[in-house]
Order: structure tokens, then sequence, then C-alpha cells
């Protein structure tokens, strides 16, 4: 629960910022001296849900089995725990739980889902009770646009007995009901996408085109995703896209939260979950099911943290996407540790989650104060940006700039330092942050990790019939769902020879860049973009984050690269020290458009993964036989006269070798 305090926002507008040094205790009296007025008590019998936290039994050791678990190398990488397994483990006191739970239950409030590692505890009741429980009255406010909203007079003063077997009380206001970043085409400004969708917008082609996105190399049909979700959405849009887009359509499942029931309850929030669907199935169409986490009917912070938790109790996705967001002013201490506790435990589950860096460029919601988004900026998520993409003749990858249209009203790519976390382990390398060259932090998480396109203007098409049929969308929450699909797919390769699921991605992320580190042997993982910034000088006087070479605070190391997909799914034996024999031997015979590849065969060899890579400043490409345990083969559709890194995989059941790279030139076209 927060204060509110009136801000200066873009054109003149007034905008409510987190102000947390505020009492809590005066918060109604500061809300109606802040401007929206005070319309009276809340109906006695309005239902009001919360989530009470509970805290680990182990926090310290939760966080330090994360750091192993999550880190290439170590001798726990991929080694994951189950629900079951955490809960005991890392979860909150079985006596503490059971004790609020029976307090609940005097209170005359309702008991919401249970989740087995017992930290989160959804609870709803009537606003008497609460009332009564809390020791809080509920105001109504109405703001000076219509906006209606309820919150607490003042903090939760729980019975001393509970109060010390609980971390937060969250939900004592709903006036952050929804918290949606994605952007659609503005009126009156041209597009300028150069793609094969409705109104030249990216299709899903046009996007594993433009950042080489390989089929699945293996013939598994197992990848589940998930997405958060804060509205019901029309199952009919996604069969309308992937039918125009000739992709299958895999099961999408909605799975409601906190006793949601569904139903399209918002048109803006039904666009939000269309686009984000449409993305991963756009990146991954051989995905075997799409879960749809749904809470409609509680305020941002709460449909958060129950859907959180109900993903890592239920463990069925392996990769997870949210696309929505606030600044971490607005969500303040108690909300962003309740969403670690539960990130924790998605991360020691494997399940990596990629969330949406925000649309609003440096500032956030409260210019020019430099602002990052939660849960973007949580230290246990992988946090994407936000590109302009630029491609040539059948959407073939040219170039990439940070998204920036503050000027025109039309967002920004989020980035920046966070107030809140410290900087990760994986964000230094030989102890030094990677951020500084680019005016980053060295104490403090940077933000964001990787990025896609996110510009509407070369935006990506989507299908709601409610919001007019055929739209060009961008924001933050098309390139996080971008990534999030791509991310499925090196997952599946991971899985396939034996590796586990990849997990918490970002210390892979990173150590595929560390030049003091094995990993980084491998090449054309990411777009680097060294353009462009988010912020706004002639607005604010301040120029934000600006884009520079490897990582900066606008899109971090940058986007989908040529050979991303496979590199990441090799990182588990790439740092371990039993490895097949490196491939030796090795005979190129170039043609105008193939390359003919032998080699002499390791012992302890299980599969051989051969690339030929291009990234030059007109064209990025990547061919790549599929795993195969043959020492030949032939990597066809190559460009005439033009010179490629060549290198072969050795891959063994503990690791991998990998050949020098070796630099082949197709032969002159006749």
């Amino acid at each position: 629960m927060s204060t509110f305090k009136m801000v200066p926002g873009s054109g003149g507008r007034a905008v409510f910022a987190s102000v947390l040094l505020v009492s809590l205790a005066k918060c109604a009296t500061a809300l109606a001296a802040a401007g929206p007025a005070m319309v009276g008590p809340v109906d006695a019998a309005q239902t009001i849900s919360i989530a009470l936290v509970l805290p680990s039994v182990r926090p310290a050791e939760a966080a330090s089995f994360v750091a192993h678990v999550s880190t290439p190398g170590d001798a726990l990488f991929h080694h994951y725990l189950t629900p079951a397994q955490f809960a005991p483990r890392f979860g909150a006191s079985r006596a503490d739980y059971d004790a609020v739970v029976a307090w609940a239950h005097r209170s005359g409030l309702v008991v919401g889902e249970a989740f087995a590692a017992r930290n989160i505890l959804p609870v709803t009741g009537s606003a008497a009770a609460l009332q009564a429980a809390l020791g809080v009255r509920f105001e109504n406010f109405r703001t000076a646009d219509g906006k209606v909203f309820y919150a607490a007079h003042a903090p939760a003063a729980l019975p001393a007995d509970i109060a010390a077997k609980v971390a937060g009380v969250l939900g004592l206001s709903s006036y952050h009901r929804f918290a949606a970043l994605a952007r659609r085409l503005p009126a009156g400004l041209k597009p300028s996408a150069g793609g094969n969708g409705p109104g030249g917008a990216y299709d899903a082609l046009d996007l594993r085109t433009a950042y080489h996105v390989p089929a699945q190399p293996f013939p598994m049909h197992s990848e589940v995703m998930a997405v958060f979700e804060q509205g019901g959405f029309d199952l009919n849009d996604i069969a309308t896209y992937v039918e125009a887009n000739k992709l299958p359509l895999p099961p999408v499942i909605v799975r409601g939260v906190n006793g949601y029931g569904g139903g399209i309850n918002d048109p803006i929030t039904e666009a939000e979950a269309v686009l984000d669907i449409d993305m991963l199935i756009a990146m991954n169409p051989a995905a075997f099911k799409v879960l749809v986490y749904e809470d409609g009917n509680d305020p941002f912070d709460v449909a958060l943290v129950d859907s959180l938790a109900a993903m890592a109790n239920e463990n069925r996705a392996q990769t997870i996407s949210i696309s929505y967001g606030l600044d971490e002013v607005l969500q303040g201490s108690e909300q962003m540790q309740a969403e670690n506790t539960v990130l924790t435990q998605l991360a020691a589950q494997g399940q990596s989650v990629l969330v949406a860096s925000g649309d609003y460029g440096a500032y956030g919601d409260d210019p020019p104060a430099y602002n990052v988004s939660d849960p973007a900026s949580q230290p246990l998520v992988t946090a994407v940006g936000g590109t302009t993409l630029y491609t040539v003749a059948n959407a073939q990858y040219s170039a990439e700039s940070a998204w920036n249209n503050l000027v025109v009203g039309a967002g920004a790519t989020g980035g920046g330092i966070s107030t809140q976390w410290p900087i990760p382990h994986w964000q230094k390398f030989s102890g030094k942050s990677v951020a500084v060259l680019n005016r980053g932090s060295a104490k403090f998480r940077n933000v964001p990790d990787v990025a896609a396109v996110a510009n509407p203007l070369t935006g990506v098409s989507i299908y709601s019939a409610l919001n007019g049929g055929w739209l060009q969308y961008g924001g933050t929450s098309a390139s996080a769902p971008i990534w999030a699909g791509v991310l499925s797919l090196a997952n599946s390769t991971s899985k396939a020879l034996g590796f586990g699921p990849i997990g918490f991605a970002s210390p892979s992320i990173y150590g595929l860049n560390d030049p003091n580190r094995a990993l980084s042997h491998f090449f054309f993982d990411f777009n680097d973009v060294a353009d462009g910034s988010n912020g706004d000088w002639a607005d604010w006087g301040t120029t934000g984050f600006l884009a520079g070479y490897n990582y900066d605070n606008t899109t971090g190391w940058g986007s989908i690269g040529v050979n991303f997909v496979y590199d990441m799914a090799l990182i588990p034996t790439s740092a371990n020290t039993v490895k097949p024999p490196v491939p030796n031997g090795i005979k190129a015979v170039p043609s105008a458009t193939s390359i003919s590849l032998t080699w002499t065969a390791g012992a302890g060899t299980t599969a051989y993964l051969t690339i030929a890579s291009l990234n030059s400043t007109t064209i990025s490409q990547t061919a790549a036989s599929v795993f195969r345990k043959v020492n030949n083969v032939v990597l066809t559709g190559l460009q005439p006269n033009t010179s490629y890194v060549l290198q072969i995989f050795a891959i063994g059941p503990k690791g991998t070798s990998y050949s020098v790279p070796q630099f082949v030139t197709t032969t002159v076209a006749r």
C-alpha cells in the first residue's frame, strides 16, 4: 500500500507516483490532499482480495541454491527441484502457515488457493470483515478523470501473534488496477515496418526470418509456455492469427487464478493477451501448449503474485512471459520482495521468466526522474527491452536501434538502474560491472538484459476483433514473448540433448558474452544494438541511457542473434571438463550456394552440429545441420562469393568440444 502525490507528467498531465517516505498512516489524508476526491467509505459488503506473504524458512540458503543451479559450470547447474522438494526445504513454515489460515477463518475471511510452498496465501472477504481483521478503513476515491478506486487509510495492523508470521500484506489499494504495456500504433503516425503482414506490419515468418530463428532442431513436441494476463481474450482471435500465418494452433488453455472465471473485461488487456499469445506461437510454432494464467478480478499487485505462485506450484510451464509492469517506486519494497520470493521458487525449479522492461523510456511514469519497471528489474528474471527493427527485402535483418518515440508520444524502451536490487553476480565480468562503459551501474541491477522489436511504427501484426480486427502493435509487450518463444526453442534442444531445462536464463546469456569464460567462444549469439537512447532531451533535459557497443541500459546485449538457439542449448556442456575429441581433419568444398564438409569422427561423440555463420552490415545468416551422428554434411542456402565463419561442435554426454573457427568463401555464381 503506497500513498500518492501529484507530479508533472508528459505534456503537462498529472500522474501519480509513490511517495514511500510519507507515513502510510496518513494515506487517506494524503490521497485527498493530492487531488483525488474522497467519495466515502467502501460498501461494507464489497468483496476485496488481498495476498498475505509468508517468509521462507531459509531465504539465504534458497538464494544460494538458485545461484548455484543457474550458473554454468557449477556442480549443481541444472539440478532443479520439484515443488514437493522446494516446499520443505525453502518454503514458509508449516506451523506459521496453519496459524495464519486459522486466523483468517476466525476472522470470517475466505482462504483461496493453497500453494505447496506456503509463501503466498490469497484471502478474500467483505470490506467489513477485512477492515476488522486488518485494523484498517477502506475509502473510495475518484480522480479528476473519473477513475474510482479504493485505498486503506493505514497499513495493516495484524494481531501481534499473526504479524510475526507475515512478511507482507498486498492489495490494500485498487488504484493500479491494470498494468499492461502493449502499444498500439498511434493514429496519424505512418508505419514503417517492412513486413508482409496486414498494413506492412511484421508477421510470424517475418520475425523468424529477421532473427534467423531455426525450426525446432529435434522432432519434439513438449514445450509448454505460459503467460500472465489480467483479463480474458477471444480464442477466435488467436485462431485467426495462426491461420493467416499458416501456423499450427497449439492448445491454448486458460487457467483462472484466485477464482477468476474468465470473460473479456477490458479491451486493452484483451489486445495484450492476444499479442502475448500470438508472439509465443509465432516464434515457436512447435510448442506443445500455451497456458494463460488469468486473474481479471484483482488489482495488479495481487494478480501478479497469485499468478506467479500458481505457475510455481503447478510447475507445468518451462518458459513464462510477462508483459506487465509498474515503476519500482510505485510498487514499493514489500511488493517486490513478495515477487522475489515466488521467483526464487520458479528459478529453483528451472522455469525461465522473461519480462517486458517497460514502454516509457528511462523515466517510467515520473519524468524527468529515472525509473525502471518491476518485475523487469527483479534479479531472477530476464528483462527484455525494445528496438526499432530495420529489414531489407523479404524481411532480411538489416539493423536495429533502441526504440525511442518519446518526441511523438509513442513510447520508448524501458531501461536504467534499479533502486531496489544490488547488482547480481552475473552482471559482472571478473568482478567488474558490464554496464559501466555505457553509463550503467557498478552497484545496482541494470535493466534490460536483451531486446527485440518493440517500436509500434515497425511493429507486429495481431488480430483482435474487439479492437477492430488486424492491428499493428509494439511495446516491450511484444519483445518479451518474442524472446520467450525463442528461448523455448533453445530449451527444447537442451532437453533433447539430455541437459534438462535452461531455467533462469540470465547467467547463461551473460556467460555467452564473457570473454573470460569458455561460453563466449560461440559466435553471433546477439545482434549488438549500438544506436539510439531511451531519453527525451527536448522535454526533460536528460538523455536517458545511450545504446553502445556490448552491454547497455537500453537494449542489454541486443536482440536474437543467428546462433543463439544452438549456443544457448550447448551451454551445459561448454563449461564441463569431460569433452569428446575436438573435430579435426576438416575438409570444406564450397560451391556458390553450399559448403560440403567432412571431418574425422571422434570416440565418445554422440552428435555433431555444424554451423556456417555470416554477420555483416547488410545481412545475417546461419546455415546449420540438425544434430546428427555422422561426420559429413552439406550446408545449403548460402550466398555466392561470401565468406562464412565455419564451426563444428562435437557433443558428448558430459561436454562439448568445438573446432577452431574457419573462414570459407563460397564461389562466384555462374
